[in-house]
C-alpha cells in the first residue's frame, strides 16, 4: 500500500516545504533547506511560528534570575533569514489534514508538499493537585519575566513584613525538578540573592533555596560523579537538595511531599517535566509517552513519507531507548529531516537518522558548571568556558557576528555575568569606558609596532625574518609544525610576509584607535597574537584584550557607532528581508 504523501509533487509546478515551529530544530532545518534547495527553481520554503522571535530556551533561567535582560534570549527570525530563500509567517498551526496536505491555523490554511513538525514542548504537570494553578513554569520568555518579577516582589514584601513566620514564607523559594532546567534555575537564584538582600536590607541567612527531585538523584542524564559535584556545590552555596521527594500537592502557601513533609512558601517554580506541545498531540498521529509522535528511521511520521517530526515532537528509538529531548538531538534531527526532504525533491532516497550526541552541560550560576563532553568530565571554570563556547558556536551559525557580539556583551561585560568579580564595582557605563581605554591602548601598541617595522625596513628588505636577526621569528619553545611552516613557506617569501605583517599591524592599530570595524580588528589582533605566541614572542595580555574587542568596543567613542548602523541599513536595503507571506484564507 502506498503511503500517504508519496509522489505529492508529481506534475506540480511548485514544491511547498513548510517548517512548523521556530525553535532550535525548526530554525536549523530551515537553514539547511535554504542551503540545499534555496537556489532551486520551483521550490518554496516557509517557516511558520506563533511569534516573531526564535527564543533561546536554554538561557531562560538567566532572564528569570536577572543575569541578562529579556532581549538576550530573543532572536528575530526575519533577521536570521534576511536575504535567504525562506518565507516567514507569524501564525499558530492548530490542525493538519494529511490527505489534503493542508495545515490550518485559526484563520488561514497553508498547503504543503512536505512538512517538518518542530513545534516544541510545554510543561507537564503529571496531574499533581494545584501544580498548574499555583506553580510558576519556566518554558517561555513570559514565564522567565514572570518569575523575575515575582522573586523581586517576594523580597519587597519581606522587607516590610514584621511577622517572622510570614517573612520566612516569603523568602523560601522552591524549585521542583532536579534536571538541567531546575538546577540552572536554583543556581541563578543563589547568585541573585546577595544582590536582592543588599537592595532590600535583608539577611542572606533568612533566605531558603530548596531544590526538590522525585528521583534518587539530581541530573539523571549526567554521569554520577558530575551530578555529585553539582550537589556538593549547591550545598556549599546554601541550597537544600531533596531527592526521593515527589511533590504531591501545591497550594498558594505550601508544598506537600510524599513523605508527609510540608514546606511553607509563596514561590514554587516547576521544571519537573515536559511534554510535546498539546496542539501536536491533537494532530491525530500515533504518539508515545509525553505525546511525542512516533517516527521511523528517517524521522518520517509513521505512515506518512512527506511529514517529518523532529526535536521534542519526535519519539525516535535508538538501541539504548528513546532519544532524549536535548537541543543537540533537535539540531541533528532538524538537519536530517531537511536533508531527507531535499533528497526526496531531487528524486533520491532519504537517509537514516543516526544521532551522535557529544555531551551535556549544566550551569549553576554564572561562575560554576559541570559538563560531560565526548566522554570527558569537566567542572568549574573549564565547564563554564565550554558552555560559553558551545553557545557562541550556535549563535554564530544562526546569526553571525551580531549575535556573538551581543552574547559577549551581555554575558561578560555585565555586573552579574561570568566576569562579575572583575566588574563588581563598575556600572555598565563605566565598563564601556574601560573598554574604550583598552581599545585605544591596544591600537596604540599595534600602531607603534607597525611604525617601528616600517622604520626598520620591513617593507623594502627581505632579510628581517631570517633566523639570527634582531627580530627572531622562532623561539626555543616553538612547536615543530610551526617551525616547518616558517622554513617551508615564510622564509622563501620573507619580503611578502614582512609586508603583510607590517601593513596588518598598521591597519589593526588604526582601526582600533578610530573604533572602525573593531570586531574585525579584534579578530586580526587575535590571529597575529596567536602566530607570535607560536613563535615564542607573543603577549598574553594583548590576546586577552583582543578578545574583549569582539564585544562592540567601537560603538562607544568610535566610528562604529555611526558606521555599523549605516551598513546594517544598507544591507537591509540591498538584500530582501524574509517575506511575511500572506496566507490563503
Amino acid at each position: 500500500m502506498e503511503k500517504v504523501g508519496e509522489k505529492v509533487t508529481e506534475d506540480k509546478e511548485l514544491t511547498r516545504i513548510v517548517v512548523v515551529g521556530g525553535g532550535y530544530a525548526g530554525v536549523h532545518a530551515c537553514q539547511r533547506l535554504a542551503k540545499a534547495l534555496g537556489q532551486k527553481s520551483g521550490v518554496e520554503i516557509t517557516l511558520i511560528n506563533p511569534g516573531p522571535s526564535h527564543t533561546l530556551l536554554t538561557d531562560l533561567h538567566e532572564v528569570a534570575g536577572n543575569r541578562i535582560p529579556p532581549e538576550g534570549v530573543e532572536v528575530s527570525i526575519r533577521k536570521v533569514f534576511a536575504g535567504k530563500a525562506v518565507n516567514f509567517v507569524e501564525d499558530r498551526i492548530v490542525r493538519i489534514d494529511p490527505q489534503k496536505q493542508i495545515l490550518y491555523s485559526e484563520s488561514h490554511e497553508y498547503p504543503y508538499d512536505y512538512v517538518i513538525l518542530a513545534c516544541g514542548s510545554e510543561p507537564a504537570y503529571y496531574n499533581i493537585p494545584g501544580m498548574k494553578e499555583n506553580a510558576l513554569s519556566l518554558w517561555s520568555l513570559k514565564d522567565a519575566e514572570r518569575i523575575r518579577r515575582h522573586v523581586r516582589e517576594m523580597f519587597r514584601l519581606a522587607a516590610s513584613e514584621k511577622d517572622a513566620v510570614k517573612r520566612q514564607e516569603l523568602l523560601t523559594f522552591v524549585v521542583g525538578g532536579g534536571g538541567f532546567t531546575g538546577v540552572e534555575m536554583i543556581g541563578e537564584l543563589a547568585d541573585w540573592v546577595p544582590d536582592l538582600c543588599g537592595e532590600y536590607g535583608l539577611s542572606e541567612f533568612d533566605v531558603n533555596l530548596i531544590l526538590i527531585e522525585a528521583l534518587p538523584t539530581i541530573l539523571p542524564n549526567l554521569r554520577r560523579s558530575l551530578a555529585e559535584r553539582a550537589r556538593r556545590y549547591m550545598r556549599a552555596r546554601g541550597i537544600t537538595v531533596l531527592t526521593n521527594s515527589p511533590i504531591v500537592e501545591v497550594t498558594p502557601e505550601e508544598v506537600s511531599l510524599k513523605s508527609g513533609t510540608k514546606i511553607r512558601t509563596r514561590t514554587v517554580i516547576w521544571t519537573g517535566g515536559v511534554q510535546t506541545n498539546h496542539e501536536v498531540q491533537e494532530f491525530g498521529f500515533k504518539c508515545h509517552k509525553r505525546g511525542r509522535v512516533r517516527v521511523n528511521e528517517f524521522l518520517q511520521v509513521e505512515g506518512y513519507s512527506n511529514i517529518y517530526a523532529v526535536g521534542d515532537n519526535a519519539c525516535f528509538m535508538t538501541h539504548t531507548g528513546e532519544l532524549p529531548a536535548l537541543v543537540e538531538a533537535g539540531l541533528q534531527g532538524g538537519a536530517c529531516a531537511a536533508e531527507n526532504i531535499a533528497r526526496q525533491v531531487k528524486g533520491e532516497k532519504p537517509r537514516e537518522f543516526r544521532p551522535k550526541l557529544h555531551g551535556v552541560m549544566v550551569s549553576i550560576g554564572a561562575g560554576y558548571a559541570v559538563a560531560d563532553i565526548a566522554g570527558i568530565p569537566l567542572w568549574g571554570l573549564p565547564a563554564v568556558a565550554m558552555k560559553h563556547l558551545v553557545n557562541l558556536h550556535y549563535l554564530f551559525g544562526v546569526g553571525g557576528m551580531w549575535l556573538v557580539n551581543r552574547y559577549l556583551r551581555l554575558e561578560f561585560l555585565n555586573e552579574r555575568g561570568t566576569l562579575a568579580p572583575v566588574f563588581k564595582h563598575l556600572t555598565v557605563k563605566t565598563s564601556v569606558v574601560w573598554l574604550v581605554i583598552l581599545r585605544l591602548f591596544l591600537g596604540y601598541q599595534w600602531l607603534v609596532s607597525g611604525i617601528h617595522k616600517v622604520q626598520s625596513g620591513f617593507l623594502v628588505s627581505g632579510d628581517k625574518l631570517v633566523s639570527g636577526s634582531s627580530l627572531v621569528p622562532m623561539g626555543p619553545g616553538t612547536p615543530q609544525f610551526y617551525v616547518t611552516f616558517m622554513e617551508k613557506v615564510v622564509f622563501p617569501h620573507a619580503l611578502f610576509f614582512q609586508i603583510i605583517v607590517t601593513l596588518g599591524e598598521l591597519a589593526i592599530g588604526t582601526a582600533l584607535i578610530l573604533g572602525l570595524f573593531t570586531a574585525l580588528a579584534g579578530l586580526g589582533s587575535i590571529f597575529m597574537n596567536v602566530n607570535f605566541m607560536l613563535s615564542g614572542t607573543g603577549n598574553v595580555w594583548f590576546l586577552v584584550t583582543s578578545l574583549l574587542m569582539l564585544g562592540g568596543a567601537g560603538r562607544a567613542f568610535g566610528l562604529d557607532y555611526y558606521v555599523m548602523p549605516f551598513l546594517e541599513g544598507l544591507w537591509r536595503e540591498r538584500r530582501p528581508v524574509a517575506k511575511q507571506k500572506s496566507a490563503t484564507a
